[in-house]
């Protein structure tokens, strides 16, 4: 090719480049108007269902009381669902700030495992991280952000929760090295088809919809999970085998702990 060509060729190619990132950056704007907009009459409908719940209103019956607790359910997961597209939008726009600290891997298992006991209670499921058994004492630290990271494993062990049948089981374990520490969580969910695998942390993506009609969410959980850790230096992969269930393993990299000062 000679060099004119080759000129013309890479041109084009920059031109490409330049209108797909310009193509993204209006679609994660778009969504973010989106989701901004239908927050605000959703935050009403919750103020004024619970001034009328209260009996500010006037007298309310027990079935008035029992519709209004179904409004507010259905307020709670359309929220839900729009701050998850939000939270997309902002990845996409490169608008979300990532700090640099170090994070306790201890703590942060500790805080999920509080927040997810009750989910896993109600769905009878074995949820084991007796891996803190391992981490008492220990100094062991992730680098990155922390409340970025909590929501990363929360994600994962939402996922779980949901694709895991009643009387299955979850659970969390870890390995390190001297770079990086990577966090597992284990499932005995219904497991995803090796075809469907490699498409799994596209967003708006759901396996199976047959198999997933039943659960929360538009399918961005994975992908804002693998965003954010690829924003932190590290990564979110999937092993699955369908029927059999899942591991999810979350990877960042070590943070570097100061040797304690000799003895004067």
């Amino acid at each position: 090719m000679r060099a004119d060509e080759l000129e013309v060729t890479s041109d084009a190619l920059r031109g490409k480049i330049i209108e797909a990132e310009a193509s993204n950056r209006v679609k994660a704007e778009f969504l973010a108007t989106m989701s901004h907009e239908l927050r605000t009459p959703l935050n009403a409908i919750a103020g004024y269902t619970q001034l009328i719940d209260m009996g500010v209103r006037g007298p309310v019956t027990e079935a008035q009381h029992l519709d209004l607790s179904r409004i507010t359910r259905s307020q709670r997961h359309l929220m839900g669902l729009i701050n998850e597209i939000l939270n997309f939008a902002k990845l996409e726009a490169g608008t979300v700030l990532v700090a640099e600290t170090d994070v306790d891997v201890r703590e942060i298992l500790t805080g999920t495992k509080e927040m997810m006991a009750p989910q896993m209670d109600r769905k009878k499921l074995r949820f084991d991280v007796s891996v803190l058994d391992g981490l008492e004492g220990s100094p062991l630290a992730i680098r990155g952000d922390e409340d970025k990271i909590r929501q990363i494993v929360l994600n994962l062990l939402t996922n779980a929760q949901k694709f895991t049948p009643e009387g299955g089981s979850v659970e969390v374990g870890y390995d390190s090295d001297e770079t990086s520490v990577s966090i597992r969580i284990c499932d005995t969910g219904i497991g995803i088809a090796a075809s469907e695998l490699r498409n799994i942390f596209e967003p708006f993506v759901q396996v199976n919809p047959l198999l997933t009609r039943s659960t929360d969410g538009v399918g961005l959980g994975l992908a804002i999970s693998r965003s954010l850790a690829r924003a932190m230096g590290g990564d979110v992969v999937a092993e699955s085998t369908l029927g059999s269930g899942s591991t999810f393993t979350l990877t960042l990299r070590r943070a570097t702990v100061a040797a304690p000062a000799a003895d004067a």
